[in-house]
């Protein structure tokens, strides 16, 4: 029987689904024949529904199912790497890694006119995805540029903790704007974020 409160319980239960997600992502093959993860990755109800005990490498993980509205509640007025909108983009891209891994292999490659003709097409499209991700990119690093700037004219240590803050925020939020695949930002979020370090010398 479990000794946590009901609130200690929800908050177990959440932290859980990020970390399924994740591994999901990182090992599709393991849950690709998982019928229950399966069923709970379709939505967002049959996620909050998922009651499950498992083990990644060597921690124990518990997920006991809570409502959707909970779910939400708990996840209001998190950063953008922790909210519901993160957590729900989460869900979907172990979706598509499980998709992708249960594939079949790609047919030969036909030399025909037509067949060339199509993956013409196929790479100009694929162009045109990574020009729109340079743009994103490039508008990140001018926002990135002038946050820097404001930061480094920050005296005060709370507001220049909190100006960090914000910044990290929003390079997460701009490049979330990327089109599928590249708008997965959860690379950065599983990093601890940028905190400033007590300096004992006195400035002169």
């Amino acid at each position: 029987m479990s000794t946590l409160t009901k609130r200690e319980q929800i908050e177990q239960s959440i932290d859980g689904i990020f970390k399924l997600l994740h591994e999901i992502r990182r090992e599709p093959g393991s849950y690709a024949q998982n019928e229950q993860v399966l069923h709970a990755l379709k939505s967002q109800g049959y996620l909050c529904a998922l009651e499950m005990d498992f083990w990644i490498r060597d921690e124990q993980v518990k997920i006991q199912p809570i409502s959707l509205n909970t779910l939400k509640k708990k996840l209001a007025g998190n950063g953008p790497d922790r909210d519901f909108t993160y957590l729900d983009k989460l869900r979907t891209h172990a979706q598509a890694a499980i998709a992708k891994f249960s594939e079949e292999p790609p047919e030969p490659k036909k030399r025909s006119r037509s067949a060339i003709e199509s993956q013409i097409e196929d790479l100009k499209a694929s162009v045109s995805s990574l020009h729109a991700v340079n743009m994103v990119l490039v508008q990140a690093l001018e926002v990135n540029r002038r946050d820097l700037i404001t930061i480094a004219d920050t005296v005060n240590t709370g507001l220049r903790q909190k100006r960090i803050n914000d910044a990290i925020n929003r390079i997460i939020k701009i490049l979330g704007m990327n089109p599928a695949p590249f708008d997965d930002t959860s690379v950065l979020s599983m990093e601890k974020h940028l905190k400033l370090v007590p300096n004992d010398k006195t400035n002169r």
